[in-house]
């Protein structure tokens, strides 16, 4: 995991802003956001899907250069198409929330079309996440956490267990959020289990927590709590971390709180209802939060225990499903992870309704570098009240050939087929570094890049000769131009690289030495 040196600061002015790689508590850590670089595509609606009276003109989108869109199933039986996932037969299973029942899409012929729809399982309240482990599919409903077996191989699964009931439970179903979310951890042989806050900002007991239980479903206990609405959990594939993104609490301002994305620490605190960001207090003066008071020495204790989120996002953009990529995506989106976000209510301008990519280095970074666009367009006119959209995407799922399946749960209920370009031999076009310049160099106390005809896209880190990194951030091209300040006036004596990454995954390195 890379280290940071608590003594070094660097700053990147963007847009007048100057932003710092080590937050303090009481500030808000946003992650530098990156919106250029997509081209608008037209979305392509197979023949076979003619009759759910799609239009491609009124479904605009923009992606990567070279990516493609198209419909992959579109019809009666995915209506409200929340979380998706990949079955032991390489099929995709979708949760039909306002049908009650996971929906199977096979396609056969890999001709990316959807060859039919089979209902798989049903009669479920408020399902909302599917999920398999070997042959066994988990549903994750408000009434709890189902276990079901295909047993004829059908694809209609037809055992069916009550693994966890929560209508036993005090205090979990009713309230202001009904979806579940659920992530299997065969290694530890856990059960993870969401259950989101009853209120926007209220003291509630059994709510707004991460529950953890025994693959059987017993032994049922907090594993973490502060968190107000985790709609997005997921495993880290090659690390086995639970990570976890927060819906936040409204009624406080278009950007209060931000929504945040972190690792699922066991027994860690995330902030609701008391507090947001990093160590920050809500403002007790306002209506929907004076219920909160008095503040106990107990509630400053556990808002002190917060730490910086590995990700800050727009506020209000209502993050869901959330998944890490693989290796067979292409670069640079294969390390990171692509997150959805459904888009609020109570913003304007509205936010969200996209994909986004959480770009990190590798897969032991824990800060993300910067959050930026991959999918848009779903939003048509976000000044309007209430939000003009077409979709409001919230499933997603990451195919072996590294294309993804997007799932839209309101307005226009479709599932999209999103393809990356295909793959070249052509090796890269060397990149032009002619006008890159870092002076002064040796430096003493500031110093500054630029780079007037850099890439749009970069990242920047700074290493020391042991390897670590002491600081890192995200850059886009205007950065660059008008130049990038390097505060050295900490460092200590010595040699240091600073490498600048483009967004296909090319690398410039330079050296940077501190002399005094």
């Amino acid at each position: 995991m890379f280290s940071f040196c608590a003594s070094f600061v660097v700053a990147v002015v963007v847009s007048g802003t100057v932003l710092f790689s080590q937050p303090v508590p009481g500030t808000q850590p946003w992650t530098p956001v990156v919106r250029s670089g997509l081209q608008p595509v037209r979305v392509h609606i197979p023949v076979e899907f003619a009759a759910a009276g799609l239009n491609a003109d009124a479904m605009p989108l923009s992606l990567p250069p070279g990516w493609t869109a198209s419909v992959f199933y579109a019809g009666s039986e995915v209506n409200k198409g929340r979380f998706m996932a990949w079955g032991p037969d390489s099929v995709l299973y979708v949760a039909s929330m306002n049908r009650g029942t996971v929906v199977a899409l096979p396609d056969v012929d890999r001709n990316g079309v959807a060859d039919r729809a089979v209902v798989a399982a049903s009669g479920f309240v408020v399902g909302h996440d599917v999920r398999f482990w070997r042959d066994t599919m988990y549903v994750a409903t408000e009434n709890g956490l189902f276990v079901l077996l295909d047993q004829d191989g059908d694809r209609v699964f037809e055992s069916r267990t009550l693994r966890i009931d929560k209508r036993s439970q005090p205090n979990q179903t009713g309230g202001n959020h009904a979806t579940r979310t659920v992530v299997i951890d065969s290694v530890r042989s856990l059960i993870y289990y969401s259950v989101g806050s009853r209120g926007n900002a209220e003291r509630e007991s059994n709510r707004a927590v991460i529950e953890a239980y025994d693959l059987n479903g017993a032994n049922r206990r907090l594993y973490a709590t502060g968190v107000r609405n985790a709609v997005g959990m997921t495993l880290h594939p090659r690390t086995g971390r639970l990570w976890a993104n927060n819906n936040g609490s409204d009624n406080a301002g278009n950007d209060t709180p931000g929504e945040w994305v972190d690792i699922v620490r066991e027994n860690g605190f995330y902030g609701y209802p008391f507090a947001h960001h990093h160590q920050t207090f809500f403002d007790f003066t306002l209506q929907a939060y004076r219920g909160l008071l008095p503040i106990t020495s107990i509630d400053s204790a556990l808002v002190a225990s917060m730490q910086p989120p590995a990700a800050l996002l727009t506020g209000h953009c209502a993050p869901m499903a959330m998944e890490f990529a693989h290796p067979n995506m292409p670069a640079p989106y294969n390390r990171g992870a692509f997150l959805v976000m459904r888009g609020s209510w109570n913003r304007n301008p509205a936010s969200g309704s996209k994909l986004v990519w959480l770009e990190y280095d590798d897969d032991s970074d824990t800060v993300a570098n910067a959050v930026h666009d991959f999918c848009t367009g779903f939003m048509l006119d976000s000044n309007a009240r209430p939000a003009r959209r077409w979709g409001r995407p919230v499933g997603i799922a990451l195919a072996a050939d590294g294309s993804i399946y997007l799932s839209s749960d309101d307005i226009t209920h479709v599932i999209l087929k999103l393809t990356p370009p295909p793959t070249t031999s052509v090796p890269p076009t060397p990149l032009n570094t002619g006008s890159l310049r870092l002076s002064p160099n040796p430096v003493s106390n500031t110093a500054f890049v630029t780079w007037p005809n850099a890439p749009t896209m970069l990242s920047y880190a700074v290493v020391d000769l042991h390897g670590s990194v002491v600081s890192k951030g995200a850059l886009q091209h205007d950065d660059l131009r008008q130049g990038v300040l390097i505060d050295c006036s900490q460092m200590a004596q010595g040699a240091y690289v600073l490498s600048l990454r483009c967004a296909d995954g090319r690398l410039v390195e330079m050296p940077l030495v501190v002399a005094r």
